[in-house]
């Protein structure tokens, strides 16, 4: 799943029975499913009321007894039992709800002994209207007005609001579905369909294939007035389905899924194991993720999938090819081996997050993937260094409390300490290993170490340790020079390792294994393992200055001695596009704390050369726009701004506003870094033109290309007066498409001025924007500002959580302050936490008071000194 959290529950004992077995996990125990009957086979029958939104549905379990039993417990949510049986022998079971742990127990009445069985279980549901369990998406059909499509979503505990089912990763089993729908629609599950008859009412009953096994949160359904293409690769059919008229916007994606697909089957040596593979896009948007892996049926919201030409950028096109290779890859990682538990979620979200890369990289290597995800390694490592972090395998006591664990470690870190491995081990031994994990765990779930054992086997570089110091750790190593001396025409350096940490929590020495590459300027770099606060001598080639993480390959920090980052500094131009970037980026971090002068953050800023690599260039932008979000508000802003804007405008020169016909792809995510910096920071020239572009687009859409017309819309949106806001609200109503209304109505939350975002904000509780939006509305708001969609989203909650998915309810208000720097917003979030968050579903609530002390520690802190430099430089603020 491309993610963007989980409720733990307590053990409940009913009538002198222990309902849920538990297993220790870290002082805590976890609660899961009683392990004496094992579901092996579901025979599933629905018939969905879209226009009421409900469902009635059956299903046949075929279940296995290990041992005497007299009552059988499983999940559902939501769900309305009519009639519960076992073939053959009981009939009319009692059905007991547990609400709050989403389960049912069907009491027998006498005990059954080991042995197979078949539950009857029939039933009656809710279809939602936000991304949960089988829900609807409306959206206006081309020439025929309003219609509504029916899709599910399961990741990572709503099957059970689907069919009361085992709802836990290592259950696995094969389902069978069957659908009643209206005629003339179109169905889609993981497998191809088989039969289907008329029914006398205008309606067809559909059935699927059976699946191979399978964890339950894998299952999809989707029905609606779709249209679907399709390519035969390797022996398997590919399809894209897509809701009717938008069949041409989905060739990209369907280009992609096939040379992906055959990459794939060479890579881990065992074919994709299913007959199709169909990519679905649905209409909307979720605040919590934006594609799931359904086995054989990866379901992708628009903006995710399809390619309009017309409004498309190149960013646009770059995150359709990575959403969809990242599916892909859990088409193995994930769907075919599958983790036992939650706790080893990275093994889904971190290797397909590396395999995005790997993958993307092999066919377009002009996107450099690799310098691209440096800036995902930046963010992990953010998260990684506050509090509120957690080691990549953390123990997870509730399926439904997961979701916590769906964040920057699970998916960017996991992605960085599968990229050192391969770095450390070497790609082809490295491929051999994962081909040796798929072997001997296909069809089955794993945990972590399963892996880890697969990679030592017969290995000259074993790497359990240094994998289990990065997945059992949490915290950002560091990587420390202590000296640097040139002899006999080699420089010796002594490093040591330490822990990067950015506020006040845990800070116990903590000792990584990691591999080290470092190398002087125009020389092959050395490798060595550095661990532990005593320093180690490691040997370099040449006396030019030295690099620590020579190409960036390792999940570390590496801090110079204050020479070393002078002389990196005086010849950046020098080093190489990855190191320019680990530079920039373990230097602002540095800075930020403290053990590394602002000034030195600064001095780097300004050695960028104007013709630096559209990477650095993008990276660069995001750093001044950092710095001038934390500075809003504080005397230093004007001057700070005016040192930003001359920086920037050395690129705005060579980039201008138009393409050239012969650039590189990733210039025009350069030139979209560098116009939407200088616009947040106000620039007139950039306004006027934004201005002038925007009055051109009103009157005639089709006028601007679709990287311009992205830039011209984000400009002027920011700071929109009132006309421009109601101009812009026009065009998302009557916006010709899907991805266009959604994109248009956040839009009008990005805009400077409180009373306008106010109206935003307003929009979503009226009704008009789509159900989908809604998250999205208060989200983008909250990027500039975080108090008003707090406190707007808290006023509001009975009603805005509505729209929100269940599981990241205790998610969502913690994650509107992610850019706050008022520590006086603590206490609101502490009191809205105690009223409505769980207290062991709290850790995006510790993220967010982390986020809050330490933005406001730099403020307070470390942009005096900002003020000092540019006045010893003498910047001049107009």
């Amino acid at each position: 799943m491309m993610a963007h959290i989980r409720i733990a529950a307590a053990r409940v004992l009913l009538a002198g029975s222990l309902l849920l077995a538990t297993h220790a996990v870290a002082g805590a125990p976890r609660t899961v499913l009683p392990d004496t009957v094992e579901p092996e086979r579901y025979r599933i029958d629905i018939a969905p009321d879209a226009t009421a939104l409900t469902f009635s549905g059956s299903v046949e379990i075929d279940i296995r007894v290990r041992e005497s039993v007299d009552r059988i417990v499983l999940n559902a949510a939501d769900l309305t039992i009519d009639r519960a049986a076992i073939a053959g022998m009981l009939e009319s079971v009692p059905v007991r709800y547990d609400e709050r742990l989403q389960r049912i127990t069907l009491s027998l009445g006498r005990s059954i002994g080991p042995g197979p069985y078949t539950l009857r279980l029939n039933y009656h549901g809710r279809i939602y209207r936000r991304a949960s369990g089988l829900f609807a998406l409306d959206y206006q059909a081309v020439g025929s007005g309003s219609a509504r499509a029916l899709f599910t979503q399961f990741e990572n505990a709503d099957a059970r609001r689907f069919v009361p089912c085992w709802d836990e990763p290592a259950r696995k089993a094969t389902f069978e579905l069957a659908a009643t729908i209206p005629a003339g629609q179109m169905a889609v599950s993981n497998m191809p369909i088989v039969g289907s008859e008329a029914l006398p009412d205008r309606r067809q009953r559909v059935r699927f294939a059976p699946t191979p096994r399978m964890s339950s949160y894998l299952l999809f359904f989707a029905a609606g007035d779709f249209e679907r293409r399709s390519r035969t690769v390797d022996g398997v059919e590919v399809g894209a389905v897509v809701k009717r008229g938008d069949l041409a916007q989905a060739d990209f994606a369907l280009d992609a899924a096939a040379e992906v697909l055959h990459y794939f089957n060479e890579y881990f040596g065992i074919p994709y194991a299913l007959p199709k593979l169909d990519l679905i896009a649905g209409p909307g948007s979720s605040g919590s993720f934006g594609a799931m892996e359904n086995w054989g049926a990866i379901f992708l919201f628009e903006a995710d999938m399809l390619v309009d030409p017309r409004i498309a950028s190149e960013r646009d096109r770059q995150q359709v090819y990575v959403a969809t290779a990242h599916e892909m890859a859990h088409q193995w990682f994930g769907d075919l081996v599958t983790m036992r538990w939650w706790d080893d979620l990275w093994l889904n979200e971190g290797f397909a997050s590396w395999m995005e890369n790997k993958v993307t990289d092999h066919f377009h290597p002009d996107w450099h993937m690799w310098l691209q995800s440096l800036d995902d390694r930046q963010r992990a490592m953010d998260l990684d260094a506050r509090r509120g972090t957690h080691p990549i395998v953390t123990p997870v006591i509730d399926a439904q409390e997961a979701d916590a664990d769906f964040d920057e470690i699970a998916y960017e870190k996991g992605a960085a300490v599968v990229r050192t491995l391969e770095s450390y081990l070497g790609e082809d031994a490295f491929r051999d290993g994962v081909r040796r994990y798929m072997r001997e765990r296909a069809y089955g779930s794993a945990v972590t170490d399963d892996l880890w054992r697969a990679m030592d086997r017969g290995s000259q570089r074993p790497i359990a340790q240094i994998a289990h110091d990065l997945t059992r750790q949490a915290g950002v190593p560091m990587i420390i020079e202590r000296a640097a001396e040139c002899r006999g025409g080699e420089t010796v350096l002594q490093l040591s390792q330490g822990r990067f940490v950015v506020d006040a929590g845990p800070t116990a020495a903590q000792i990584w294994h990691l591999p080290v590459s470092v190398a002087t300027l125009g020389n092959v770099p050395a490798t060595g393992v550095v661990a532990g606060a005593a320093a180690v001598p490691l040997h370099a080639a040449g006396c030019t200055p030295a690099i620590l993480n020579f190409g960036q390959t390792a999940y570390f920090r590496s801090r110079y001695q204050p020479a070393g980052l002078a002389a990196l500094t005086d010849r950046f131009g020098e080093l190489s596009t990855s190191d320019q970037l680990g530079l920039l980026h373990d230097t602002q971090s540095l800075a930020y704390v403290g053990q590394v002068p602002m000034g030195a953050l600064l001095s780097l800023v300004s050695a960028v050369p104007a013709d630096a690599a559209p990477e650095v260039v993008t990276t660069l932008s995001r750093l001044l726009q950092h710095l001038d979000q934390l500075s809003d508000g504080l005397p230093v802003q004007v001057r700070l701004r005016a040192f930003s804007r001359s920086v920037l405008h050395r690129f705005f020169s060579r980039l201008g506003w138009d393409s050239a016909a012969d650039e590189a792809s990733n210039v025009a995510l350069a030139r979209a870094g560098v116009i939407e910096a200088l616009a947040q920071m106000q620039d007139p020239d950039i306004a006027a033109d934004a201005r002038q572009r925007f009055a051109q687009y009103v009157s005639d859409p089709d006028r601007l290309d679709a990287n311009l017309r992205h830039l011209t819309l984000d400009a002027v949106a920011a700071h929109a007066d009132p006309v421009t806001w109601r101009q812009m609200h026009e065009l998302a109503r009557s916006a010709r498409s899907e991805l266009e209304r959604h994109e248009l109505y956040s839009l009008l939350a990005t805009v400077d001025d409180p009373a306008l975002v106010r109206k935003a904000l307003a929009l979503t509780l009226s009704g008009e924007p789509p159900a989908t939006s809604v998250q999205n509305i208060v989200q983008t708001a909250a990027r500039r500002h975080p108090r008003q969609a707090f406190e707007f989203a808290t006023a509001n909650w009975p009603q805005l959580k509505e729209s929100i998915e269940p599981d990241f309810r205790v998610r969502f208000a913690p994650m509107l302050l992610h850019t706050a720097t008022d520590p006086t917003l603590i206490r609101p979030l502490e009191a809205f936490a105690h009223a409505n968050i769980p207290a062991s579903a709290r850790r995006d609530v510790d993220k967010a008071e982390s986020s809050l002390r330490y933005r406001s520690h730099v403020r307070r802190e470390r942009l005096p000194e900002v003020e000092r430099w540019l006045l010893a430089l003498g910047a001049d603020p107009s």
